[in-house]
């Protein structure tokens, strides 16, 4: 038995719209794929403007020392130390739905330390896959190195090789305190290579006179499968009671999005304050 022509003229009906449809994702993808990477909403809105050229800029990177900010966390253990961390879950409208904070001592040699005060309000949805979302589920343990989040053996910034995927900006400016900085900027290029690296933005502060770096903010766009995290991270050094750098300031902006619900957006800040040095014996 032959289809009906009415029935057989549905099944070419519905054959075409399959085609169709498929041919229209299809060739969406593809021109997605040619259209320039989206900005993350996370970079700073400033223009990148440079009082020194690339190569004056390049310098400064390439004569950068990391030693202190490699190793302000891991001598955190030297001292007595109080933090104070407040993490917030703040709506897509930008109203904050919850809310934690909580103050810690640490005393010196590597202990955890002891929850001073600590104060809640709303639900925290998770963050799901992405950890660095989500609140501190233990205040008392000993903070996380966020340094070596934030920079790697060989950031692709810096590595001579992969360069060319950036442009960059040198400034001079001093601290509150009135240390002289370098500020150098650096964002990801528009452009084939560039739009590949997941590091968007980075703004790091020199002090001048020994070249180490002491802070760095970090804006990064990570994408897994369906689902993505725009994130900005930044840590700023301080001078302790025996003229070292320590820990001084952290932030964490995290937006994690993913398919058929709303973006997750989180901001934590964890402060360091009343060091106390025990000398060694």
């Amino acid at each position: 038995m032959h289809p009906s022509p009415t029935k057989h003229a549905r099944f070419l009906h519905a054959l075409w719209s399959g085609l169709l449809l498929t041919g229209l994702v299809l060739g969406g993808a593809g021109c997605t794929s040619e259209r320039a990477r989206p900005a993350s909403p996370l970079v700073p809105s400033d223009t990148l403007s440079s009082s020194a050229d690339r190569d004056s800029a390049l310098a400064v990177l390439t004569a950068m020392r990391r030693t202190a900010f490699d190793t302000a966390f891991a001598r955190l253990s030297e001292y007595a130390v109080t933090r104070y961390v407040r993490t917030e879950q703040v709506t897509p409208a930008g109203t904050t739905a919850a809310v934690r904070s909580y103050e810690v001592r640490y005393p010196s040699g590597g202990a955890a330390g002891t929850v001073r005060r600590r104060d809640s309000a709303g639900t925290f949805r998770d963050g799901g896959l992405f950890g660095r979302a989500a609140p501190d589920r233990n205040p008392a343990g000993r903070p996380p190195d966020v340094a070596a989040q934030l920079l790697p053996d060989q950031p692709a910034y810096v590595d001579p090789r992969t360069r060319e995927d950036f442009r960059y900006a040198l400034a001079t400016d001093s601290l509150r305190n009135g240390a002289p900085v370098h500020v150098l900027s650096v964002r990801a290029r528009s452009s084939s290579t560039g739009d590949e690296q997941g590091v968007r933005f980075a703004r790091l502060l020199i002090h001048r006179p020994s070249n180490h770096l002491i802070g760095l903010v970090l804006v990064r766009d990570d994408q897994v499968l369906l689902f993505g995290e725009d994130s900005q991270l930044s840590v700023r050094l301080q001078r302790g009671p025996d003229g070292r750098w320590v820990p001084h300031v952290t932030r964490v902006r995290t937006s994690v999005h993913g398919p058929f619900r709303s973006p997750r957006q989180f901001r934590t800040v964890s402060a360091f304050y009343g060091y106390e040095h025990t000398p060694a014996e």
